[in-house]
């Protein structure tokens, strides 16, 4: 038997192997990294979709509260305007009844 004949395939089959083995290696060693990617995606979709739904939350509610401002705003000027119109009447020395109570004051 010619041992020489056997040695380039031996090598080729070394190699062949040693390639093998590293393109094994080299993915085993990215599935964590992958893995690990991942995840950090995933918690950046989670993290975004709380966010957005804190944020609508609080648009909400700034919302609720600009409507109670206006309300507000509203009833503060009946009343100024009703003050203004009990100090005319006591001014010019009307007798009482007072004015009527502003309608739309508790609208």
């Amino acid at each position: 038997m010619d041992w020489a004949a056997l040695i380039p395939p031996g090598i080729v089959a070394a190699i062949g192997a040693a390639g093998v083995w590293l393109t094994a290696k080299i993915q085993h060693k990215g599935k964590p990294e992958n893995a690990l990617i991942d995840q950090l995606q995933e918690q950046i979709k989670d993290d975004r979709e709380a966010r957005e739904k804190e944020l609508a939350r609080q648009n909400s509610r700034i919302e609720a509260l600009e409507v109670e401002q206006r309300k507000s705003k509203r009833r503060e000027r009946i009343r100024d305007d009703y003050i203004n119109k009990l100090r005319r009447h006591i001014e010019a020395g009307s007798p009482p009844p007072p004015p009527e109570w502003p309608e739309g004051l508790y609208d």
